[in-house]
């Protein structure tokens, strides 16, 4: 509606101005429509954030962008406050920046700009932070001195951020590594090095700056790092290698060096990057190895492997000059006696001597070598006879004629050896040391502590030994055991007090065995458990059977061997079978030899008496002929001593034999002990023996060994 403006004559006069003035501002807020369009089109469309916050902190418009970077939607963010909108705003140190120290808030607490402040926020789309650097500029109204609204910008850094933290990782990791790092420009050129390349050569920053990178090498290296970069760049991006470098002292060093190229976009070298690595100790460590793998660790002389290596070395120029070789085979007497009384330390120190006494004594040219245990093997070439060898063995013998000592102890040791001659005693290698080994054994069987050269004889009789072993322990299976029996007499009144059980061996093809060629045998190769076992076993159901028969007797003899005394589970085996047959413990006898007591004597004594506790009689056989102890007589609970039979046998022909056994007798007696003794095979050795005042007898005299189908009881 318009009002029209007259003058005095009521003219109009004022119409055009009016609608003049409403064109101009229809025109203007037209304008500002556009401007305001073209504001917010700017505003949508820029990649930067744009937040705007009332004076109280609540959002109150934001752009796309904003959204895009604080992952929300506008319609989540208005009306709420900024620090309730983003629940967890964090600095660069990972700390929780508070609601009043936001660069906002305190633009409008200030009125002062906030600018360029580094902050994260969590995505809530992503679900991770997203770094920006913000700035908070206050607004004012005409006439005010506080903000009415800030104005917040946002700009996304969260992938320079990666990229800093990348490169500071990557900074600590090439400064902290062990390894030294060089950086050289494309013309190989030192630009940089860091903090361990100065450590492990010795050379600073300063020292290397500008110089050729190859002036770290030594002149041990047979490769040119010149070459190998031509040589990279041609068929590959890195060269890797062992290389010597040296340091600032001139000393040289091994190191693997990795050289690795830098390019760029258009695939041109701008750098070289060198990882050298120091690797003396692990070249230390190989050569050790390697050492190790031809060399005994404890004496440091050469293993078998090398040995054998040297013996088809010098078969060869012996074969090519007609010459001799010898092996000496070296292995110490009673070595394991050592290594139980005074424990492994001493034995090794022991071996470490004996190694060192036998590599004084031989040639330059001659190898010494550690075999195996307390074997030792001395291969000797370029010698002029074939006596050579048994000069240099009585060397070997005589030189340990002197103690030992190790750690505090005073040891006496011998040794055994034995002698291979090649071409003689062997074509090859193994044969010598087979047949070296054959000879040493032979000298230990002579005696011990000496020498003896190899017999072509001792090969057959191992072969046969090793045939019969494996014979043997199929015998138990095969039903080729057989216990042979002999009775035990009282000299006084003539009657069997006991039953003494024999093993024999019916093998198939040599008929009936005794004994003595066999029982070393089963001890040797360990079946003398499982025949010891069987030997009780059968004894005591034999003696069950004559018990249940009505025979006059009550005791069964069976004998064991240490092997079978240092089983922990052999007093209790003893007992099951007792409990089997139904026998009372004293209706057993066990006859233990006195060789028995040689090695291992705790263990053995502490057996004997668990045995005496579970009530079974002990008696201790070959008397007088071995190494036992005397004081060990009253250690052991035994109740009988049985004299060996080679001083019965000789003593009607000699008077020193007929002395000996009185005394045994007389010493058996002053202990309370029975004395028996065995080998009885005439009525004159009865009758000396009975007024030495002997208690029991066992011979042929009286009854030869029989199978218990014997009528032991009918006379």
């Amino acid at each position: 509606m318009f009002n029209l403006f007259k003058d005095e004559s009521q003219n109009v006069n004022s119409f055009f101005l009016f609608m003049q003035s409403l064109v101009n501002r229809n025109l203007a807020a037209e304008a500002l429509r556009v401007s305001e369009t073209r504001y917010r089109n700017l505003l949508e469309n820029m990649d930067t954030g744009v937040v705007y916050l009332n004076n109280t902190g609540t959002i109150i418009s934001a752009n796309q962008a904003a959204e895009q970077i604080l992952g929300l939607q506008s319609d989540d963010m208005m009306g709420r406050a900024l620090t309730e909108t983003c629940a967890r705003i964090v600095r660069e140190d990972g700390s929780i920046l508070p609601h009043e120290q936001h660069p906002a808030m305190l633009a409008l607490r200030t009125g002062k700009p906030v600018e360029n402040v580094v902050m994260g926020f969590l995505n809530h789309v992503r679900q991770d932070h997203t770094w920006v650097m913000t700035s908070s500029m206050p607004e004012f109204r005409p006439g005010e001195r506080q903000p009415h609204q800030v104005f917040m910008t946002l700009n996304d850094i969260t992938q320079r951020k990666l990229a800093e933290e990348e490169l500071n990782l990557a900074s600590v990791i090439v400064n902290n590594t062990g390894e030294g790092i060089i950086v050289a420009d494309q013309d190989n050129n030192i630009i940089s090095i860091n903090p361990a390349f100065t450590i492990l050569t010795g050379f600073s920053r300063q020292e290397v700056f500008g110089r050729k990178a190859d002036f770290l090498q030594s002149k041990k290296n047979t490769i040119k790092i010149n070459d190998e970069l031509h040589k990279s760049r041609k068929n590959r991006h890195s060269w890797q290698g062992e290389m010597w470098h040296r340091r600032k002292n001139s000393d040289d060093f091994p190191c693997w060096t990795t050289i690795n190229q830098v390019k760029d976009a258009q695939g041109k070298t701008t750098h070289y990057v060198y990882v050298v690595m120091d690797i003396t100790h692990l070249k230390k460590a190989q050569n050790r190895l390697g050492f190790l793998a031809y060399h005994d660790p404890l004496t440091q002389l050469p293993n078998r492997m090398l040995l054998k290596d040297r013996i088809n070395h010098s078969l060869q120029n012996a074969r090519r000059e007609s010459s001799l070789v010898a092996v000496l085979f070296l292995d110490l007497d009673r070595f394991k006696i050592v290594n139980d009384t005074y424990g492994h330390a001493v034995g090794d120190g022991l071996l470490k001597e004996v190694a060192r006494r036998i590599k004084n004594l031989v040639r330059k040219e001659d190898t010494v070598s550690r075999y195996a245990g307390d074997e030792f093997i001395v291969l000797m070439e370029d010698f002029l006879d074939a006596k050579s060898p048994a000069r240099l063995a009585r060397k070997l013998i005589e030189t340990f004629n002197d103690p030992v000592e190790v750690k505090g102890h005073r040891l006496q040791i011998t040794t055994s050896v034995g002698i291979s001659l090649f071409p003689r005693d062997g074509d090859d290698t193994d044969s010598l040391i087979k047949n070296a080994d054959a000879a040493m054994y032979r000298a230990k069987k002579e005696g011990r502590n000496n020498f003896q050269y190899y017999n072509p004889e001792l090969t057959t009789q191992a072969f046969e030994k090793m045939a019969m072993e494996s014979d043997l322990k199929q015998s138990i299976d095969k039903n080729e055991l057989v216990l042979y029996y002999q009775p035990q007499i009282c000299l006084t009144a003539g009657n069997i007090v006991a039953i003494e059980s024999l093993v024999h061996w019916q093998h198939p093809t040599m008929g009936l065995i005794n004994p003595a060629r066999f029982i070393s045998i089963a001890e040797e190769s360990g079946f003398i458990l499982a025949m010891g076992e069987w030997m009780i076993e059968t004894a005591c159901k034999q003696m069950r059977h004559w018990l249940d028969e009505g025979a006059p007797m009550n005791k069964i003899v069976v004998n064991v061997s240490a092997a079978q005394l240092l089983r922990s589970d052999f007093v209790a085996t003893v007992e099951r079978i007792l409990r089997t047959h139904g026998l009372s413990p004293h209706c057993l006898e066990l006859e233990i030899s006195e060789n028995s007591f040689m090695d291992n004597v705790e263990p053995i004594i502490k057996a004997l008496n668990g045995l005496a506790e579970a009530g079974v009689d002990l008696t201790i056989a070959n008397f007088g002929k071995g190494y036992f102890s005397l004081i060990n007589l009253k250690r052991i609970p035994v109740k009988k001593l049985k004299i060996d039979s080679s001083f019965i046998s000789e003593m009607l022909r000699n008077s020193n034999y007929e002395d000996i056994v009185r005394s045994m007798i007389a010493l058996g007696h002053s202990l309370d002990l029975k004395v028996i003794a065995p080998g009885i095979e005439s009525e004159a050795q009865q009758k000396l023996l009975a007024e030495l005042d002997c208690d029991m007898g066992q011979g042929h005299f009286y009854y030869p060994p029989a199978l218990p189908d014997a009528n032991f009881f009918a006379k």
